[in-house]
């Protein structure tokens, strides 16, 4: 009951966070990983609620992480699940480093804000509520210096 409770709460929270935003967005959220770091079996979901089966959008992975983070790397397994039930998983690598080591997200305070590109110019054919959820396939159990993992939806310029 608990587990059930705390699934409800969380898609409830994100389902809240989805917000129709001034910077272009159409829908976005974000979920806060623990302080301790992000472990292995704490899997992300994102619930978006998307109407639009007409236009184009690009679907971009956020992600929060300080000047501790580990690694230049980041290696992730993300899955699509449309309103009818169908499924669409990858496994994505990004490099969160440029050619001089140095962080390529936007820092505010102590934290890095990097936009990663997941898939360009998607189509929804369906509308109503996505469900994204998203892994860390890294080498360690637990992921440090991560603050908040997310999904955002923007129309395809």
């Amino acid at each position: 009951m608990k587990v059930i409770l705390q699934n409800t709460i969380s898609l409830f929270a994100a389902a809240c966070m989805c917000t129709a935003c001034n910077d272009g967005s159409i829908a976005e959220a974000q979920r806060l990983i623990h302080p301790s770091g992000w472990h292995k079996d704490s899997i992300v979901t994102i619930a978006l609620p998307l109407t639009d089966t007409v236009h184009y959008y690009d679907m971009i992975l956020t992600l929060r992480h300080d000047d501790d983070y580990p690694y230049n790397n980041l290696i992730l397994s993300v899955a699509a699940t449309a309103p009818s039930g169908v499924t669409a998983c990858d496994t994505v690598e990004y490099r969160l480093t440029d050619e001089r080591e140095v962080w390529t997200g936007k820092r505010g305070g102590r934290w890095f804000d990097t936009r990663l590109g997941f898939r360009h110019r998607v189509r929804f054919t369906q509308s109503g509520l996505y469900t994204f959820t998203i892994a860390h396939l890294m080498r360690h159990e637990t992921l440090p210096s991560v603050g908040a993992v997310g999904m955002r939806i923007e129309p395809t310029e």
